[in-house]
């Protein structure tokens, strides 16, 4: 890979971070907590740099970051990815049981994140089913 495309590939990775912490940190001061903005934005910074420092390395989570690499490291980040899936959906489910109990039966948004993984997930079947 040339090095002009592994760093527009790290600049992209990076400016990924950078805007979604940027959009939570002015999220934060609209809603009055000026403080945790500041910091977030803070920690926002550290966190790009870090991001694109590392994504410029040649390890497999630098290739992986990148949105690159090879079949081997592309099949470490889809593990990774189900099994971050699997622990986000034990605690939606964990939470909107326990949300059920606290207020009388209303499993709160945590219901909401049960319903749209759930509805996903039949999607994703029916649509990479007619694909393959």
């Amino acid at each position: 890979m040339s090095n002009a495309t592994a760093t527009g590939h790290r600049g992209r990775t990076a400016s990924v971070l950078a805007v979604g912490g940027g959009a939570l940190a002015v999220a934060t001061w609209i809603g009055g907590e000026h403080g945790l903005a500041v910091g977030l934005v803070v920690f926002y910074a550290v966190a790009t740099l870090i991001a694109y420092l590392w994504s410029g390395r040649d390890s497999d989570v630098a290739a992986i970051m990148r949105a690159g690499g090879d079949e081997r490291q592309r099949r470490l980040d889809h593990d990774a990815m189900a099994l971050a899936g699997l622990a986000m959906v034990g605690t939606a489910l964990v939470g909107a049981v326990i949300s059920a109990a606290v207020n009388e039966g209303n499993i709160g948004p945590y219901g909401l994140i049960c319903a749209v993984g759930g509805a996903t997930y039949a999607i994703s079947l029916l649509v990479l089913r007619r694909r393959s």
